[in-house]
């Protein structure tokens, strides 16, 4: 298996026969010990095989396998060591299911009443029943968490953000070492930040404690 830093978002993904079956689009790590467990593929649209009706533009299309499935990979190319048509069977790491919004307010005209409308205009193109809402959730290993490119950092105090996670720099045995942030407004610079300073991993943002001397002195990534 390769080493994970050289699994970079956005990187063609390939079967072992040679079909293109996506981009990368995450990671995910074990919470307890920060090893990558898995990764996400984003099929996109046009190869996930849905019509329009049934999603449509905007949703995720990916499908999740596990992070041994990787043969070689480089900044630009993952290779899996399955096939195509093996890949198909990988799970969706989307899940979407349609439920009945709640309407907390019967008898006033609020968001449910206008998801229902809408919805009973959609009945008219193919779509699902009526006063359905579109719910998604992502299926991931419990103790895990996703990372993916564009997490926001943040410092605890002062509470100021720090930059956006550009990857996830990897050792040997596959357990995440540093993040790779990108810092700067206009002239923006990659930097490398310890998981020493993280203090709290969400899957939407991640927390860490440093001292400006720390901040200032963090080395620059060239990758």
């Amino acid at each position: 298996m390769p080493l994970p830093t050289d699994l970079h978002a956005g990187a063609d993904v390939f079967s072992s026969d040679g079909h293109k079956l996506g981009e990368l689009h995450r990671v995910v790590l074990r919470r307890h010990d920060l090893a990558a467990t898995h990764v996400v593929v984003d099929i996109g649209f046009l190869r996930s095989g849905r019509g329009i009706w049934e999603g449509g533009f905007g949703l995720d299309y990916d499908r999740v396998v596990p992070i041994d499935a990787i043969s070689a990979a480089s900044d630009e190319r993952v290779d899996l060591s399955m096939t195509a048509e093996q890949f198909k069977s990988a799970p969706e790491y989307t899940i979407e299911s349609f439920e009945r919004p709640p309407d907390l307010t019967p008898g006033e005209f609020d968001i449910p009443d206008i998801v229902s409308s809408a919805q009973r205009i959609a009945d008219y193109i193919g779509s699902v029943g009526a006063n359905y809402w579109l719910y998604e959730k992502l299926r991931k290993p419990r103790g895990t968490i996703d990372i993916q490119e564009g997490t926001p950092v943040w410092r605890q105090d002062p509470h100021e953000k720090l930059g956006d996670i550009h990857h996830v720099l990897f050792g040997p045995d596959g357990v995440a070492q540093a993040f790779v942030i990108k810092r700067g407004l206009l002239l923006k610079r990659d930097v490398i930040l310890p998981v020493r300073y993280v203090t709290e991993l969400m899957d939407d943002l991640i927390r860490v404690d440093i001292a400006d001397e720390h901040l200032d002195a963090l080395r620059e990534y060239e990758g």
